[in-house]
């Protein structure tokens, strides 16, 4: 299981970098200063550690996140790890259903492990972390000994992969997936990976941009983000490649990169190849 657990991890990854995705990194639409060869090397090398059926949920968060950043010196895939870790230490517990055995890992989870999840966030220093200055604030000396599901319940708020922690990831499972399943079997997938982004950054404010930009910037693209994908949705089999690129340079003007929508889309590719692969019921 192992193995092909680590291959559809990999696939997924993958699969996210060749699809252009207004102010995202892809393999033909690069972000300044970011390298593809770099999504790349941490891919492999967080899929070493995800797969690890020996390790606890907050050593797979916090290895894998460390060696990740010591190799490139700098945070690619934070948000993916997050997202990806719980789902694969569930699937490694070969349950009859994933999200009732989901749901068990992160409750589960000790505050020692929690402790653990929440060093792999301060070393990875994630973009806009340093803004916050609430309750729960990870970067603070001195805090209070929460489990991760009390942390997140509160970051969940503003952060829509805290919030997966708290409703089981909800947005995934009754949201992304079904439309990801539904587009499919109209276009290409390439395409519908496409359109699965765009649909999760017009659904709310992107977690990262929020962190960096603020509230009113987040809802600005957000908006922007939403008219597009009208569109084409609207018109599926009509050619947008030239409107996408049009905004995919605009936001990329800015820096404004959704990019936990990306983290998003990789999840719910990853669950799409886990449903058809190892047959468990969701």
């Amino acid at each position: 299981m192992s193995d092909q657990l680590k291959t559809i991890y990999l696939e997924s990854c993958l699969e996210e970098l060749k699809v252009n995705k207004p102010g995202n990194h892809s393999l033909n639409s690069k972000i300044m200063g970011m390298y593809s060869e770099k999504f790349l090397l941490v891919s492999k090398i967080s899929a070493k550690f995800l797969v690890k059926k020996n390790l606890s949920l907050g050593e797979m968060i916090f290895s894998s996140t460390k060696k990740c950043i010591d190799s490139i010196n700098s945070n690619y895939n934070l948000g993916i790890i997050l997202l990806c870790a719980p789902l694969m230490k569930a699937l490694l517990n070969k349950p009859v259903n994933l999200r009732k055995e989901l749901k068990k890992v992160i409750k589960n989870t000790g505050v020692p492990e929690s402790n653990l999840i929440i060093d792999a966030i301060k070393y990875a220093n994630p973009s806009g972390l340093k803004k916050y200055k609430g309750i729960s604030n990870v970067l603070e000396k001195k805090q209070e000994e929460r489990k991760i599901h009390e942390i997140m319940l509160i970051s969940s708020l503003w952060d829509r992969i805290s919030q997966c922690y708290v409703d089981n990831y909800s947005e995934i499972f009754d949201f992304g997936l079904p439309f990801f399943s539904s587009l499919k079997k109209k276009i290409s997938r390439e395409k519908a990976i496409q359109m699965l982004y765009l649909e999760y950054a017009s659904k709310s404010p992107d977690s990262h941009l929020l962190r960096k930009f603020g509230t009113c910037k987040a809802i600005a693209v957000m908006k922007m983000l939403r008219m597009l994908s009208l569109k084409i949705f609207r018109n599926p089999y009509k050619d947008f490649d030239y409107q996408i690129k049009s905004m995919d340079a605009y936001l990329k003007n800015f820096n404004y990169n959704p990019g936990t929508c990306a983290d998003l889309t990789v999840t719910t590719l990853l669950i799409d190849k886990i449903k058809d692969i190892f047959k468990v019921q969701l």
